[in-house]
């Protein structure tokens, strides 16, 4: 649909630009706020994070905000009247999720440290069924419950990753944290199991019978999609998926695997996609705040997650919803809201994650798939003759069914990607060259790829096309430009007159 290839079309550009306004704004504490001009808080800046991460910016800024997130855990978690601001459960929650946004930074001084803080604090206040939304409540909050599992679902993949019996800075050990997170990862699934409806929804309350929250379930999807994917040390599941009890609460208990949980919410939503694709879901448990969700972008993620396609039309409102949202003067994207609309953080970090989400699964499909029953475009991809390097950052690309070439602007790191594969060889470039002449992770490749296919295919007025190929390279995975083969000269790339030295 034009509302999916508009929207990621756009967003290369615009995640930059808000990585951008948000590094212009860092507090001199390392922090962000809910808007560009509040206080610093462990939510925001554990927010900004992933964006910084999306939009490929790391170094200082990183360090300066994991350093704000160190120190202000196990400050903001300590009573009022001690001056903390109060035990609330989303303070770990949340900054256990920054503290591993940027998983090459776990070694950074005090990371490790007080990530093990978060999991003793998550071992001492566990309460029946999760953790509470604040210390002193025995009620399970789904909403913190989710977050807490989502998070050590991560760690339990960064610490597989560092390997058995590594000793981090501070004294952290892999293999014993490992053992400790493990057990918590079990207590908060089983808690978000048990509240679970027959419907697949969970409710926006737990214990009592209420009306479905689109934003709870999604949550919870988002959750247990976590803790039954990644691999283990020595490449097996992480998670060994057995069915187990489903319900309690509400109706009878069934017996399902996680993944089949995931798929079911997944469904429920897009049934329910009237409920929260234009919406913002306010969550009264949250005490000392106003909290709300960003429901139509939140559900729209957790959707794509289960298995939904990006161009499902079902989704078409929340994704022209996003689109529209883009603040031009605040270089950032806006909250909806009846009041007027407003740029914040929280609504960027919801929209950020739903692109995310899209553009990975794009990414493992191919882009001519039309498995979501939209038959709007074009079913076949326009193949690229030639290309030529034009001044500055731009790529002149000719493609059938074009009379004349089209000139794409890119960003500076896209455009460094065609550069790099440019001076290879028809054969191609493995994607650990790649990555290693554009100095970011071999596992970001793909997302840059992708990223560059859809503004090569916003050029050509949204028909679908691809510049790079996916190829075999040397026994591995890699990529070459299109139109350049190992068979013949046809279609050769030739520099244009503005092909820029390195």
């Amino acid at each position: 649909m034009k509302t999916v290839h508009a929207g990621l079309a756009a967003y290369e550009t615009r995640v930059g630009e808000a990585a951008r306004t948000l590094l212009h704004n860092q507090g001199y504490d390392g922090g962000w706020g809910l808007t560009l001009t509040s206080v610093s808080s462990i939510v925001n800046t554990s927010e900004v994070l992933p964006i910084l991460r999306a939009a490929g910016v790391a170094g200082q800024p990183v360090r300066q905000a994991l350093d704000f997130l160190t120190g202000a855990i196990p400050e903001h978690c300590r009573p009022r009247h001690k001056g903390g601001r109060g035990e609330h459960t989303r303070f770990i929650a949340f900054g256990l999720a920054g503290l591993l946004s940027h998983p090459r930074f776990f070694h950074h001084a005090g990371v490790a440290e007080a990530t093990a803080w978060c999991v003793d604090w998550l071992e001492d206040h566990r309460v029946d069924h999760g953790w509470p939304e604040v210390l002193g409540l025995d009620d399970t909050s789904l909403h913190q419950t989710a977050l807490a599992v989502h998070g050590l679902a991560e760690l339990r993949c960064v610490l597989h990753d560092l390997g058995p019996e590594l000793l981090l800075p501070g004294g952290v050990e892999t293999s014993t944290l490992l053992e400790r997170v493990e057990p918590l990862i079990d207590h908060g699934v089983h808690g978000l199991l048990y509240h679970r409806r027959p419907s697949g929804a969970w409710g926006w309350r737990t214990y009592i019978d209420t009306d479905p929250s689109p934003s709870k379930t999604s949550l919870c999807l988002l959750a247990l999609s976590a803790v039954a994917s990644g691999t283990g040390p020595g490449g097996e599941p992480a998670y060994r998926d057995d069915p187990r009890e489903v319900g309690g609460v509400h109706g009878p208990v069934q017996r399902r695997q996680l993944s089949e949980v995931v798929v079911e919410a997944g469904k429920w939503l897009l049934h329910n996609h009237h409920r929260w694709e234009t919406f913002v879901e306010d969550d009264k448990d949250v005490q000392g705040t106003a909290w709300e969700h960003m429901a139509y972008a939140l559900c729209c993620q957790a959707a794509v997650r289960a298995g939904a396609g990006p161009r499902d039309p079902r989704l078409a409102k929340a994704w022209r919803l996003m689109n529209e949202l883009w603040d031009p003067e605040a270089r950032l994207w806006n909250e909806p809201g009846a009041s007027g609309r407003r740029a914040t953080v929280r609504a960027a970090y919801y929209t950020v994650s739903a692109y995310e989400e899209a553009a990975r699964r794009l990414a493992r499909t191919s882009l001519t798939d039309n498995g979501s029953g939209d038959v709007s475009e074009p079913s076949a991809d326009r193949v690229i003759e030639r290309v030529e390097l034009g001044p500055g950052r731009t790529v002149r690309v000719s493609a059938t069914g074009s009379e004349t070439a089209v000139t794409c602007e890119l960003t500076e790191r896209l455009f460094d990607l065609v550069k790099v594969v440019f001076d290879a060889s028809a054969v191609g470039l493995s994607t650990e060259r790649i990555a290693a002449a554009l100095y970011v992770a071999p596992s970001s490749v793909p997302k840059y790829v992708q990223r560059l296919n859809q503004a090569v295919s916003a050029a050509l007025g949204g028909a679908p096309a691809r510049l790079l190929l996916a190829v075999t390279v040397d026994g591995t995975g890699g990529y070459r430009l299109a139109g350049r083969g190992p068979a013949g000269d046809a279609g050769r790339l030739r520099p244009g007159a503005g092909r820029r030295s390195r």
